[in-house]
């Protein structure tokens, strides 16, 4: 999987700026964490949306690459105002994100982040912009930068009585062919998708004695790796936890101990009554590709007004990912994730 960034773009008024920025380490294990298991996939430390667009005003940002873990606090405000698109297919996701930034949020000394209007900020310079999937202050775990924009080389500058807004555009693509047994609810995969994939089961609504209020289930479905397999299709299947282990090393995932060998087990003669001889008789070829098979979660709303209770269920729908594979005897399978 490769992420882009293809596009930064800064207006102020009649002033316009187009970059790409820096994608973080950290941003390309998010994908790789939450695919691993169920517990993971509705936090939001395992959130890839990055609603929350951070600002840097007057002094450079301290130093940082792409290995870097910087905070929200690193930079002096952010926003709450973002709109957000994205369209998927079987090997490509496009997300888009505006930020039409009216007002922001301070990090002071309070234990809150203040908000104050932009107007609050005119005639200061732009120095980073950052993004993240959580506004608020460090207190959280989960308020760890994802990618950022060092503009301290130019001059951009917040100005009275014009309008300041950004836009991104990020570009997701994977080499491995997909397959869902309902597109019309699972349209691509859903793990490398940022802004999560609506509700395969329609969500759940719970009402008080009044019929006025309710608990509403969660609007959002997940994909989760199940099992590995070989052949075109799962022939031979590995279950995730049971047969073969998947640990994360950084920005990869590692799947070991798959063995793809001539497999000789189901001849391919009708009957013992046909075949050349004895000792001469087709037999399947070495598998030629790995199967991730991954199944779809949703988060399901039970119980009462008083006591609901929210269950991660495994809704039926599933989606394959095949990667060809030309070598064969016992395999190490690593899945990377990289910027584009």
């Amino acid at each position: 999987m490769k992420i882009k960034n293809d596009l930064i773009s800064i207006k102020t008024g009649d002033k316009h700026y187009d970059f790409t920025n820096l994608i973080l380490d950290v941003y390309l294990q998010a994908f790789a964490n939450a695919q691993l298991n169920t517990e993971n996939v509705n936090k939001i430390i395992y959130n890839k949306n990055l609603l929350y667009p951070l600002l840097k005003f007057d002094t450079p940002l301290k130093s940082f690459d792409k290995t870097s873990i910087l905070v929200n606090e690193d930079f002096d405000a952010f926003s709450l105002d973002c709109s957000e698109m994205q369209e998927a297919n079987n090997n490509r996701i496009i997300t888009k994100y505006i930020y039409n930034i009216q007002n922001v949020y301070n990090f002071n000394n309070s234990n809150y982040p203040q908000s104050e209007p932009i107007s609050n900020y005119y005639g200061r310079k732009i120095t980073a912009i950052g993004f993240s999937v959580f506004g608020g202050k460090s207190s959280s775990i989960y308020s760890t930068v994802m990618a950022v924009l060092d503009t301290s080389n130019y001059n951009i500058y917040l100005q009275p009585n014009q309008d300041f807004n950004i836009t991104r555009r990020d570009i997701i693509t994977t080499d491995a062919l997909f397959y869902s047994n309902d597109k019309s609810k699972v349209s691509g995969p859903l793990h490398l998708m940022p802004i999560f994939n609506k509700a395969v089961i329609e969500p759940n609504r719970i009402y008080d004695s009044t019929g006025m209020s309710a608990h509403i289930g969660t609007d959002a479905s997940y994909g989760v790796i199940y099992s590995v397999g070989l052949s075109s299709y799962i022939d031979k299947e590995f279950i995730v936890g049971e047969d073969v282990e998947i640990t994360q090393n950084g920005t990869e995932l590692n799947i070991e101990g798959i063995e793809n060998y001539l497999n000789n087990e189901n001849p391919l003669y009708p009957s013992s009554n046909l075949y050349p001889s004895s000792t001469l008789y087709p037999i399947k070829a070495n598998y030629k590709y790995i199967i991730i098979k991954y199944k779809v979660w949703q988060n399901i709303l039970s119980g009462t007004y008083e006591n609901p209770v929210y269950t991660m269920t495994d809704t039926g729908y599933f989606y394959h990912q095949a990667i060809p594979i030309d070598k064969f005897g016992k395999l190490d399978l690593k899945i990377k994730y990289e910027r584009g």
